[in-house]
Order: C-alpha cells, then structure tokens, then sequence
C-alpha cells in the first residue's frame, strides 16, 4: 500500500502539464495512428485527388464556359474542402473503435489535462487537411493551377482549409462521441454530399434555381471555396474569409460542449 500510495504521489499534478503541451503530443500521436490507416489515407488524399482529376477533366471546360472563371481554381478549392469533410468522418469511425475498445478510457486516466485531447484531435484534424490540401494542389499544377496571388496567399488558402475542417471536425466528433456505432456517424456521408453538390465551387451560384442561391451562397463550403480562389486566382477575400471565419466560431460554440462531454462520457464509460 505505501509503495503505490509513493508511485500515485510521484505522478505529476493534472494540471501540471501545459494544455498546449498536451494537445501537440495527442495530436503527433493521432497523426503517426492515422498514417497507417488506410480508410483515413484514401478518404484524406486518395479520394480528393481521384475527384479533382474526374471533375476536370469530365467538367472542367464545362463549368469555365458558364462564367465563373477558370474551373481548376473552383474545382481546387472545392475538392480541397471535400477532403475535410470526408476526412474527419474517417477519423471518427477511428474515434468509436477507440471508445470501443477501451484505449480512450486509458488515456483519460492519464495526469494530464483533459480538454487537451480533443484540442490534439482538433490540431490533428488541421494538419491533417493541411497536408491533404498542400497534395492536392501539387497534383493541379499540372492541370492549370497557379498561385497567381502569390505563395504567401497559397500559404493562406491551406490555412483556410484548415480552419474549415476545425470547424465541421467539433460536430462530427460531438456524434461520434454519442452514437451508438459507426453506422450513425456514416450516415453523415448523405449531408456530405449535398455540400459537394450545392456549393459555389461546383457550379457558379447564379447557375442554381433562384429560391436556392441564397442556401448554395451562404452554406459553409461556398465562402470557404470562395476565400481559396481569392487567394489564389484572384478576388474578394475578406467577405468570404469573415463569413467563413463565423461559420467555424459559432460550430465551435454550439457542438464544442457536446463534443466534450460525449468524449469524456465515451472515455469514462468502458
């Protein structure tokens, strides 16, 4: 009994530890883990990339014809954006075998800050669609891609995506958290795919029945689209940024509590 009441006294106070230490360490950790997952490396990078090239190359010369400028800027933007989404529902089929198999519970016994790991998964979200995005546009050069804004603004618009996929990342992990098995967080593909559909990318907005462009204008992919082709074709950058921008904040603040409770009730349950 001493023994263990001298090895538990020697462990570091929770709060010992920086959040932001911890978050980094979870967030090298997720990355190394999903690596070498191939469900989260197709959904990540094999299928975005797969969905540029068949976009422009089937829809390529179709969409610039309507006005919109030159499709590989959209088309970039578009399946950049994709990859978040598609992403982080790869990753929280990952989260639920976590739950289910125990190991978040054993990392919540851990003396560290709690709100740290799903800051971490957070942060790894980011990286990881940073990553993603920083392929995806090496793969369009060779189809007309250009940082014609400049690499600074190219730098920006990988930021954009990043942001972005923060922002969907806090709810989907929120139902990850609380669903009763991964059929319920795939469900989310059938919504995934109205956005990729009816979004300012796919198609210019004006080319939508008029009672839809308001929906297709202001839902979250279209000013993010729109932000990463300011920042690299050319054009506003501020609007679309600002509305981006909100869209991510009130995510955050809406599914930010459900996805922390629903992640320390997954943990503490097993």
């Amino acid at each position: 009994m001493t023994e263990t009441m001298t090895d538990a006294a020697s462990w570091p106070a929770r709060q010992a530890v920086p959040v932001l230490r911890q978050s980094v360490v979870q967030a090298s950790a997720l990355l190394r883990s999903w690596s070498r997952d191939p469900g989260i490396v197709v959904q990540s990078i094999v299928f975005p990339v797969f969905l540029l090239l068949m976009f422009q190359l089937v829809l390529g010369k179709t969409v610039t014809s309507m006005g919109g400028g030159d499709s590989i800027f959209g088309n970039t933007g578009l399946v950049a954006l994709v990859g978040a989404l598609f992403g982080t529902l790869a990753t929280a089929i990952s989260l639920i075998h976590e739950r289910d198999t125990g190991l978040l519970a054993r990392m919540w016994t851990l003396p560290v800050p709690r709100p740290g790991f799903l800051v971490g998964r957070l942060l790894a979200e980011a990286v990881r669609t940073g990553i993603a995005t920083v392929v995806l546009f090496a793969v369009a050069i060779p189809l007309g891609f250009r940082f014609e804004q400049g690499i600074a603004a190219g730098i920006g618009a990988v930021l954009v995506a990043m942001v972005f996929a923060v922002g969907i990342a806090v709810p989907v992990i929120a139902m990850a958290t609380v669903a009763s098995g991964r059929q319920a967080v795939q469900q989310l593909n059938g919504f995934f795919l109205l956005l990729l559909f009816f979004n300012g990318g796919f198609a210019p907005v004006s080319e939508y029945p008029g009672w839809l462009q308001p929906v297709v204008r202001y839902q979250p992919m279209t000013p993010a689209i729109d932000t990463v082709r300011g920042l690299t074709e050319g054009g506003p950058v501020a609007e679309p940024l600002a509305i981006t921008v909100l869209w991510t904040v009130g995510l955050i603040i809406v599914f930010g509590p459900v996805a922390f409770r629903g992640y320390r009730h997954a943990a503490e349950r097993r």
